[in-house]
Protein backbone atom coordinates (compact mmCIF):
# COMPACT_ATOMS: atom_id res chain seq x y z
CA UNK A 1 0.00 0.00 0.00
CA UNK A 2 1.24 3.28 -0.83
CA UNK A 3 1.24 5.78 1.92
CA UNK A 4 1.95 8.97 0.39
CA UNK A 5 4.18 11.10 -2.79
CA UNK A 6 6.95 13.47 -2.77
CA UNK A 7 5.31 14.88 -6.01
CA UNK A 8 7.97 17.47 -7.07
CA UNK A 9 11.53 16.54 -8.15
CA UNK A 10 13.53 14.44 -10.75
CA UNK A 11 12.90 10.84 -11.12
CA UNK A 12 16.13 10.58 -13.53
CA UNK A 13 14.02 8.96 -16.33
CA UNK A 14 12.69 6.12 -14.57
CA UNK A 15 8.81 5.29 -14.04
CA UNK A 16 9.39 5.75 -10.79
CA UNK A 17 11.12 5.50 -7.57
CA UNK A 18 10.15 3.41 -4.84
CA UNK A 19 10.63 4.57 -1.34
CA UNK A 20 10.24 1.59 1.34
CA UNK A 21 8.95 2.66 4.65
CA UNK A 22 7.60 1.08 7.63
CA UNK A 23 4.63 3.27 8.63
CA UNK A 24 5.58 2.85 12.39
CA UNK A 25 9.28 4.58 11.40
CA UNK A 26 8.25 7.81 11.06
CA UNK A 27 11.59 8.89 11.76
CA UNK A 28 13.29 7.62 9.03
CA UNK A 29 10.68 8.72 6.79
CA UNK A 30 10.80 12.17 7.66
CA UNK A 31 14.24 11.97 7.50
CA UNK A 32 14.27 9.95 3.98
CA UNK A 33 12.32 13.00 2.55
CA UNK A 34 14.13 16.11 4.13
CA UNK A 35 16.84 14.38 2.20
CA UNK A 36 15.24 13.60 -1.01
CA UNK A 37 13.94 17.16 -1.43
CA UNK A 38 16.99 18.33 -0.48
CA UNK A 39 18.60 16.53 -3.70
CA UNK A 40 15.18 17.62 -5.28
CA UNK A 41 14.63 13.82 -6.03
CA UNK A 42 10.89 12.95 -6.46
CA UNK A 43 9.52 9.51 -4.75
CA UNK A 44 6.55 7.34 -4.27
CA UNK A 45 6.67 6.00 -0.16
CA UNK A 46 5.75 2.08 -0.07
CA UNK A 47 4.20 0.73 2.62
CA UNK A 48 6.47 -2.13 3.76
CA UNK A 49 4.71 -5.23 4.98
CA UNK A 50 5.68 -5.15 8.60
CA UNK A 51 7.02 -8.41 9.93
CA UNK A 52 5.83 -7.69 13.68
CA UNK A 53 2.03 -7.83 12.30
CA UNK A 54 2.76 -11.28 10.63
CA UNK A 55 1.84 -14.24 11.50
CA UNK A 56 1.74 -18.21 10.54
CA UNK A 57 -2.01 -17.90 9.39
CA UNK A 58 -1.22 -15.30 7.18
CA UNK A 59 2.39 -16.70 5.90
CA UNK A 60 0.04 -19.80 4.95
CA UNK A 61 -2.50 -17.88 3.04
CA UNK A 62 -0.11 -16.29 0.93
CA UNK A 63 1.73 -19.66 0.46
CA UNK A 64 4.71 -18.62 1.74
CA UNK A 65 7.00 -21.46 2.42
CA UNK A 66 11.14 -20.88 3.58
CA UNK A 67 13.20 -22.91 0.70
CA UNK A 68 13.99 -26.47 1.90
CA UNK A 69 17.42 -26.58 3.59
CA UNK A 70 17.53 -23.05 4.00
CA UNK A 71 18.90 -21.85 7.01
CA UNK A 72 20.70 -18.42 7.56
CA UNK A 73 24.63 -18.56 6.54
CA UNK A 74 25.77 -16.74 9.74
CA UNK A 75 23.16 -17.54 12.71
CA UNK A 76 22.47 -20.55 10.98
CA UNK A 77 18.25 -20.28 11.94
CA UNK A 78 15.19 -19.91 10.07
CA UNK A 79 13.83 -16.86 8.44
CA UNK A 80 12.83 -14.46 10.78
CA UNK A 81 9.31 -12.23 10.47
CA UNK A 82 11.35 -9.21 9.50
CA UNK A 83 12.67 -10.94 6.86
CA UNK A 84 9.81 -12.04 5.68
CA UNK A 85 8.44 -8.43 5.40
CA UNK A 86 11.26 -7.38 3.89
CA UNK A 87 11.27 -9.87 1.22
CA UNK A 88 7.45 -9.20 0.54
CA UNK A 89 7.64 -5.55 0.59
CA UNK A 90 10.20 -6.11 -2.61
CA UNK A 91 8.14 -8.56 -3.84
CA UNK A 92 5.19 -6.66 -4.10
CA UNK A 93 7.09 -3.45 -5.94
CA UNK A 94 8.18 -6.05 -8.08
CA UNK A 95 4.42 -7.03 -9.04
CA UNK A 96 3.42 -3.38 -9.15
CA UNK A 97 5.83 -2.86 -11.40
CA UNK A 98 4.33 -5.61 -14.10
CA UNK A 99 1.42 -4.74 -13.49
CA UNK A 100 1.76 -0.78 -14.33
CA UNK A 101 4.25 -1.94 -17.17
CA UNK A 102 6.91 0.25 -15.78
CA UNK A 103 10.11 -0.67 -17.80
CA UNK A 104 12.48 0.81 -15.19
CA UNK A 105 12.23 1.25 -11.55
CA UNK A 106 14.57 2.68 -8.75
CA UNK A 107 14.14 0.94 -5.45
CA UNK A 108 15.01 2.56 -1.86
CA UNK A 109 15.23 1.31 1.67
CA UNK A 110 14.84 4.27 4.25
CA UNK A 111 17.78 3.80 6.28
CA UNK A 112 20.50 5.74 3.78
CA UNK A 113 22.86 8.06 3.31
CA UNK A 114 23.91 9.27 -0.06
CA UNK A 115 27.42 9.66 -1.30
CA UNK A 116 28.88 13.45 -2.32
CA UNK A 117 27.77 14.75 -5.31
CA UNK A 118 25.00 11.80 -5.25
CA UNK A 119 22.71 13.41 -8.30
CA UNK A 120 25.90 14.15 -10.71
CA UNK A 121 27.32 10.79 -9.97
CA UNK A 122 24.00 8.92 -10.58
CA UNK A 123 23.81 10.89 -13.98
CA UNK A 124 26.69 10.21 -15.41
CA UNK A 125 26.31 6.78 -14.20
CA UNK A 126 23.32 6.33 -16.60
CA UNK A 127 24.91 8.58 -19.73
CA UNK A 128 27.81 5.83 -19.48
CA UNK A 129 25.27 3.10 -18.76
CA UNK A 130 23.32 4.20 -22.57
CA UNK A 131 26.51 4.99 -24.03
CA UNK A 132 27.39 1.21 -23.54
CA UNK A 133 23.91 -0.26 -24.61
CA UNK A 134 23.55 -2.39 -21.81
CA UNK A 135 21.27 -5.05 -21.44
CA UNK A 136 20.69 -4.63 -17.93
CA UNK A 137 17.98 -6.25 -15.57
CA UNK A 138 19.31 -4.96 -12.20
CA UNK A 139 21.96 -2.59 -11.01
CA UNK A 140 22.91 -2.11 -7.45
CA UNK A 141 23.70 1.56 -6.27
CA UNK A 142 24.53 -0.43 -2.79
CA UNK A 143 25.68 -3.19 -1.42
CA UNK A 144 27.67 -4.93 0.92
CA UNK A 145 30.96 -6.64 -1.42
CA UNK A 146 31.41 -10.20 -0.03
CA UNK A 147 33.62 -11.32 -3.05
CA UNK A 148 36.18 -8.71 -4.15
CA UNK A 149 38.14 -8.89 -7.86
CA UNK A 150 35.08 -7.80 -9.38
CA UNK A 151 35.51 -7.25 -13.54
CA UNK A 152 34.57 -3.82 -14.58
CA UNK A 153 32.75 -3.57 -17.81
CA UNK A 154 34.53 -3.19 -20.85
CA UNK A 155 34.45 0.31 -21.61
CA UNK A 156 33.44 1.87 -18.23
CA UNK A 157 34.91 3.63 -15.34
CA UNK A 158 31.62 3.45 -13.11
CA UNK A 159 30.44 -0.22 -13.75
CA UNK A 160 31.64 -3.41 -12.39
CA UNK A 161 30.47 -6.85 -12.83
CA UNK A 162 28.98 -8.01 -9.03
CA UNK A 163 29.86 -11.05 -7.39
CA UNK A 164 28.05 -12.38 -4.42
CA UNK A 165 26.81 -9.12 -2.09
CA UNK A 166 24.38 -8.53 0.72
CA UNK A 167 21.68 -5.55 1.01
CA UNK A 168 18.70 -4.50 -0.85
CA UNK A 169 19.38 -1.00 0.51
CA UNK A 170 19.22 0.64 -3.19
CA UNK A 171 18.88 -1.22 -6.64
CA UNK A 172 17.31 -0.52 -9.83
CA UNK A 173 15.47 -2.66 -11.59
CA UNK A 174 14.20 -3.06 -15.09
CA UNK A 175 10.37 -5.15 -16.77
CA UNK A 176 12.30 -7.98 -17.77
CA UNK A 177 14.27 -8.57 -14.50
CA UNK A 178 11.21 -8.03 -12.59
CA UNK A 179 9.60 -10.55 -14.41
CA UNK A 180 12.78 -13.10 -14.05
CA UNK A 181 12.03 -12.86 -9.90
CA UNK A 182 8.87 -13.01 -10.22
CA UNK A 183 8.77 -16.46 -12.66
CA UNK A 184 10.42 -18.21 -9.85
CA UNK A 185 7.45 -17.95 -7.52
CA UNK A 186 9.78 -17.18 -4.88
CA UNK A 187 7.32 -17.14 -2.06
CA UNK A 188 7.27 -20.79 -2.04
CA UNK A 189 11.08 -21.32 -1.77
CA UNK A 190 11.57 -18.36 0.39
CA UNK A 191 15.25 -17.44 1.53
CA UNK A 192 16.25 -13.94 2.53
CA UNK A 193 15.75 -11.29 -0.58
CA UNK A 194 19.35 -10.03 -0.17
CA UNK A 195 20.18 -13.22 -0.67
CA UNK A 196 17.92 -14.28 -3.83
CA UNK A 197 19.05 -11.32 -6.28
CA UNK A 198 23.03 -12.78 -6.53
CA UNK A 199 21.51 -16.18 -6.14
CA UNK A 200 19.34 -15.34 -9.75
CA UNK A 201 22.58 -13.90 -11.22
CA UNK A 202 23.74 -17.32 -10.55
CA UNK A 203 26.70 -15.81 -8.18
CA UNK A 204 25.85 -17.34 -4.83
CA UNK A 205 27.95 -20.17 -3.63
CA UNK A 206 25.48 -22.23 -2.18
CA UNK A 207 24.52 -24.49 -5.30
CA UNK A 208 21.97 -26.57 -3.21
CA UNK A 209 19.82 -23.28 -3.02
CA UNK A 210 20.64 -22.37 -6.26
CA UNK A 211 19.44 -26.04 -7.92
CA UNK A 212 16.15 -25.20 -6.61
CA UNK A 213 15.73 -22.03 -8.83
CA UNK A 214 16.41 -21.87 -12.26
CA UNK A 215 17.12 -20.47 -14.89
CA UNK A 216 19.28 -17.89 -12.77
CA UNK A 217 20.35 -15.68 -15.66
CA UNK A 218 19.01 -12.21 -14.24
CA UNK A 219 21.41 -9.77 -15.89
CA UNK A 220 23.52 -7.39 -13.08
CA UNK A 221 25.68 -4.76 -12.73
CA UNK A 222 26.79 -2.30 -9.99
CA UNK A 223 27.86 0.95 -9.97
CA UNK A 224 31.43 1.55 -8.43
CA UNK A 225 32.25 3.19 -6.23
CA UNK A 226 28.86 2.74 -4.63
CA UNK A 227 26.36 5.78 -4.35
CA UNK A 228 24.64 4.63 -1.91
CA UNK A 229 25.73 3.47 1.83
CA UNK A 230 23.52 2.25 4.68
CA UNK A 231 22.98 5.11 7.42
CA UNK A 232 24.59 2.57 10.23
CA UNK A 233 26.53 -0.31 10.33
CA UNK A 234 26.06 -2.82 12.25
CA UNK A 235 27.41 -2.53 15.95
CA UNK A 236 27.41 1.43 14.93
CA UNK A 237 25.61 3.34 17.86
CA UNK A 238 22.10 4.13 16.31
CA UNK A 239 21.82 0.75 14.37
CA UNK A 240 18.60 -0.72 14.58
CA UNK A 241 17.12 -3.56 12.34
CA UNK A 242 13.53 -4.37 11.85
CA UNK A 243 14.49 -7.75 10.63
CA UNK A 244 17.08 -9.08 12.75
CA UNK A 245 15.43 -7.64 15.71
CA UNK A 246 11.98 -9.91 15.06
CA UNK A 247 10.98 -13.65 16.24
CA UNK A 248 12.16 -16.63 14.30
CA UNK A 249 9.53 -18.45 12.14
CA UNK A 250 8.28 -22.05 13.45
CA UNK A 251 9.35 -25.19 11.42
CA UNK A 252 5.71 -26.56 10.31
CA UNK A 253 5.02 -30.04 9.99
CA UNK A 254 6.02 -29.79 5.81
CA UNK A 255 9.09 -28.66 7.42
CA UNK A 256 9.29 -25.41 4.95
CA UNK A 257 8.21 -23.11 7.63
Amino acid sequence: AVVSTQSTGTKFGFDEIYLINLTRRTERRKRMLMLLELLGIQVKIFDAVDGKELTQEMLDSMEVKQLTGYEDPYHKRALKFGEIGCFLSHYRIWEEMVAKKYQKILIMEDDLRFAANFNSNFEDMLYELEVLNLDWELLYLSRKILKHSEKWVRGSSRLVIPKYSYWTASYMLSKSGAIKLLQQEPLKKMIAVDEYLPLMFDSHPNKEWSAQFSPRNLIAYSVNPLLIEPQFYIGQEGYISDTETSNIIEKSPKDEL
